[in-house]
């Protein structure tokens, strides 16, 4: 077993130390407070646990380095969750096939994930680690509806620029394959700005929409209206579509095929076609290994942790005065 820090260490040591004693002090000084405070210290340890992800290789997965770098930009906006993909399904589940379908294709290769929502964050640096795309995959959810700020493609435009540069500065006898998995759709009220920079470095890959033009019902993510579909103002049942003009043009500008997913099964053609993939001599580069994550242990007490101590502070909140608690306070 060895451990792939989801931080550097050097910042994450100080950082748990710190806080682990900020729950330690208190512990000790504080007898009639030490159920809270030693439960908070626990779940400092198992966050700890987490943050340091414990890993084993998995056998028989370590394949040959490939020369590609492939970097996924995913849609986490609320509208990917519109049920118009397959048979009624989410379209983000159509994005979750096809990023495991891609991944099948370019093994060996590195792997990077940029996804946006109302910010574009990186969520995987380029890596070998496929273990660490199919987690990220096999977790993927939209953003809390909640904190929609407006959507607009060009969000992870940015961000992708930096890290393709960057890659290509780094391996520059790799090929760049970029997915922009979406559904084209802008709800900032702006034009998005044009991915014709991009074009210089990539080499391959697709722009993949998801939905259609009729359109689908979403449900809510997160918060107490989770699960529930989303209404407009005046009540009616909000439909989100896809805009396939917008991907198109994004495809265009990138310099690369754009493709309308509708079913998992459909073949991903033409992605790679002025690409080839051949193996980088072991001399100059390590195999890529795939790993087995065992955060989940320690995540799994973790959240029955904090269930409690949301519950704990929940009790601890001050009781709303009713009419009948004034009438009575008054007498």
């Amino acid at each position: 077993m060895s451990i792939h820090p989801l931080l550097p260490l050097w910042l994450l040591i100080p950082l748990f130390l710190l806080v682990a004693t900020a729950c330690a002090v208190p512990l000790v000084l504080r007898p009639r407070e030490r159920v809270a405070w030693g439960r908070r210290l626990l779940m400092v340890l198992l966050l700890a646990a987490v943050a340091i992800r414990p890993v084993t290789p998995l056998d028989g997965e370590q394949v040959q380095r490939m020369n590609a770098n492939v970097f996924f930009v995913v849609d986490r906006t609320g509208s990917m969750n519109a049920e118009d993909y397959a048979d009624g399904q989410p379209r983000l589940e159509g994005v979750k096939a096809d990023m495991l379908r891609i991944m099948e294709m370019t093994e060996g290769a590195r792997y990077a994930i940029i996804g946006f929502d109302s910010t574009a964050t990186q969520q995987l640096p380029l890596s070998t680690d496929a273990g660490a795309a199919r987690a990220w995959v096999e977790t993927l959810t939209t953003e809390p509806t909640a904190y929609s700020q407006g959507s607009n493609v060009d969000r992870p435009l940015r961000t992708l620029m930096t890290e393709i540069t960057e890659a290509h500065n780094d391996d520059p006898d790799s090929s760049v394959l970029v997915y922009f998995l979406s559904d084209g759709e802008n709800t900032d009220g702006r034009e998005a700005e044009a991915f014709s920079e991009l074009a210089g470095f990539v080499d391959g890959g697709g722009v993949l929409g998801y939905g259609t033009a009729e359109g689908g019902p979403m449900k809510a993510q997160g918060g107490p209206e989770d699960g529930k579909y989303i209404t407009t103002s005046d009540g009616q049942q909000g439909i989100s579509t896809i805009d396939e003009e917008q991907l198109q043009t994004i495809a265009g500008q990138m310099g690369v095929p754009y493709l309308h997913r509708t079913d998992p099964e459909e073949p991903i053609e033409g992605t790679m076609e002025d690409v080839t993939l051949r193996p980088i001599p072991m001399d100059t580069d390590a195999s890529a290994t795939s790993f087995d994550d065992w955060y989940w242990v320690a995540s799994i007490p973790l959240t029955a942790l904090l269930i409690w101590e949301l519950g704990e502070m929940t009790y601890r909140l001050p009781r709303r005065l009713d009419r009948y608690d004034i009438a009575g306070a008054n007498r």
